[in-house]
């Protein structure tokens, strides 16, 4: 849709021809819709329709409708009606908005994919967003379902206060649309035929509509005034360096980690119950058959490992994080170190991408163990040979060992992912929860080329946190907010709470450890945490299932297979992190 006049732009050049980066914002929705799919465009115009059919003359896929006079976005689409009728009533359709150029290829893919998988006749995108002012609110039901849109001149002063926002990124079955298009009708406040009321209809048919939530809160932002497009620009160019610097990054970092026949024969990885799902990913990686062997329990519950093929001279890897219950995976790995070692294995290295016990790691008052150096002890006396472990709660557990330790750092997985992302999430600073992670705050800081913040906690007790100050600048921004692990996640809900009172725009958590104990999935749902980044240290499953609005799981196997590749042929485990993200080790 690109037929309107866009007074507000002080202008008589048709809204969607002022450039963004460079090039009329349009042609960045044209673009996006098909790096997504689409194989034809019908761009709906009215005012200065000769310059937009111009700047696309060369396009051969481009077709054009004529709105006028402009009667709202559901005219709109009915003019175009002409175009889709040789189209199957289940051909899918993307409806979009020729002044929204910040949307992505990706969101396109994700709102097409969710809409074929669900058979929906309908599927839109949905955002939170702090000022919602000048958006259609998303109205759900008790349930959490989707119910309809309501437009703003339209909405109650409740539904003001909806802060979940249509940023207009639409799919559908062309049948059903154009048959709910006929039905509506134009009883509002603006006295136009809205492309939002379709939803509402096709419900009320009995008809299945979905929902792509959590749309990134910058790729929602449309132009109206000179003010948004300077925005945009703004935001445009710095997606184009960002993929420049990813471009750079990726390619230092990229690194080919496949087996030779010979590892196939000498090289061997097994699993315990807490390690399965990891380690069948990284040996995937390697392109290696995961080791046949598994714990199993006797009746009365203690372990028993039996293997079911030769480990005499190989060089053994046992995947294993000691997490929850963590007294019968720490048993289990003993177990499986042991078996290994009397079935004559060259060398035994204990894979523990999570390590319990780690908080355990010194005597900060009288009469308690240091836990962390027992559990050390009984890993080394059951006849391992050294460990590989990830982002340790304290980096000196690495010296409790009497073997050696490769330390990995999740960091270049994580800063991946977020580098990917850079460009959605507009002006960010990453915040430290407390002084004692300003290192690592730091070093995200810096590989995004963000601020730093850092918030002073003070522990009142065990399960009681208060947040006192808050030193560095977030109002209007996204915040970044990373630590090794979310235990009760007291201490990161409560920093979210603070630096959302204080005026941020979204903040996301990132954790190497989902440890998730006690109340923290509640309080989490509960949090304004937009979204919660973990790895796959310890598994997930039905135990994350509340969280699956909110939850993105990033995989250490490559990582780790990256790692193991490099132990089993003698080479620097450290120069996995050159370049970037810093060492562990």
């Amino acid at each position: 849709m690109a037929a309107g006049k866009g007074t507000r732009m002080k202008s008589d050049l048709p809204k969607v021809m002022h450039e963004a980066c460079g090039r009329p914002m349009v042609h960045w929705v044209v673009e996006a819709a098909k790096a997504a799919g689409a194989d034809a465009t019908t761009l709906v115009i009215g005012h200065g329709a000769d310059l937009v059919r111009h700047a696309f003359q060369r396009d051969a896929s481009m077709q054009f409708a004529m709105q006028m006079p402009q009667l709202g976005t559901g005219h709109a689409v009915d003019q175009a009606r002409p175009h889709f009728m040789p189209l199957r009533a289940n051909d899918d359709v993307f409806v979009l908005c020729g002044d929204g150029p910040l949307i992505r290829p990706e969101t396109l893919q994700t709102l097409l994919a969710t809409h074929r998988r669900s058979g929906a006749s309908a599927t839109l995108a949905t955002s939170i967003i702090g000022d919602a002012s000048g958006y259609g609110r998303i109205e759900r039901d008790g349930q959490g379902e989707f119910r309809r849109i309501v437009e703003q001149k339209d909405a109650t002063k409740d539904q003001l206060a909806i802060r979940e926002v249509n940023p207009s990124y639409y799919c559908f079955k062309v049948g059903d649309l154009f048959s709910a298009l006929a039905r509506v009708d134009n009883k509002n406040a603006s006295g136009e035929y809205y492309i939002t009321d379709v939803f509402e209809l096709l419900l009320k048919e009995g008809k299945r509509v979905a929902v792509v939530d959590a749309v990134p809160a910058e790729d929602v932002l449309s132009v109206n005034t000179p003010e948004q497009l300077a925005e945009v620009d703004s935001i445009l160019r710095r997606r184009r360096e960002a993929a420049t610097h990813l471009a750079t990054y990726l390619a230092t970092h990229r690194e080919t980690s496949a087996m030779s026949a010979g590892d196939r024969e000498h090289l061997k990885i097994f699993a315990g119950s807490s390690g399965r799902a990891l380690a069948e990913s990284l040996c995937a990686h390697l392109e290696l058959p995961i080791g046949q062997g598994s714990p199993t329990r006797f009746p009365d519950g203690e372990v028993f490992v039996k293997l079911d093929e030769d480990v005499r001279g190989r060089d053994c890897f046992v995947v294993q994080s000691t997490c929850d219950p963590v007294n019968d995976n720490l048993m289990e790995l003993l177990t499986f170190i042991d078996c290994l070692r009397r079935a004559s294995a060259k060398r035994i290295t204990a894979v523990i991408p999570y390590f319990g016990y780690a908080r355990q790691d010194r005597k900060d008052e009288g009469r308690v163990p240091i836990t962390a150096k027992l559990v050390a002890n009984l890993i080394t006396t059951a006849g391992a040979d050294r460990v590989l472990c990830m982002d340790l709660h304290a980096a000196q557990i690495q010296g409790f060992f009497d073997l050696p330790v490769d330390h990995l750092s999740a960091s270049p997985v994580i800063a991946d992912y977020f580098l990917q992302l850079r460009s959605t999430l507009g002006d960010c600073v990453v915040v430290s929860p407390d002084v004692g992670n300003v290192k690592v705050a730091n070093m995200y800081a810096n590989i995004l080329g963000a601020d730093l913040a850092i918030i002073d906690k003070r522990r009142h007790s065990g399960s009681h946190v208060v947040m006192k100050n808050l030193i560095g600048e977030v109002k209007g921004r996204t915040v970044l907010m990373f630590d090794d692990m979310i235990s009760t996640a007291g201490t990161i809900c409560e920093a979210a709470k603070l630096v959302m009172e204080e005026g941020a725009r979204d903040v996301i958590a990132t954790a190497t450890h989902p440890v998730l104990a006690g109340l923290a999935i509640q309080r989490l749902n509960d949090s304004p945490l937009s979204r919660v980044v973990i790895t796959d240290t310890i598994p997930g499953g039905s135990r994350v299932a509340p969280l699956q609005g909110k939850l993105v799981t990033l995989s250490v196997a490559q990582l780790l297979g990256k790692a193991i590749h490099r132990i089993h042929h003698d080479q620097s485990v450290s120069a996995l992190f050159r370049g970037g993200t810093g060492t562990k080790r």
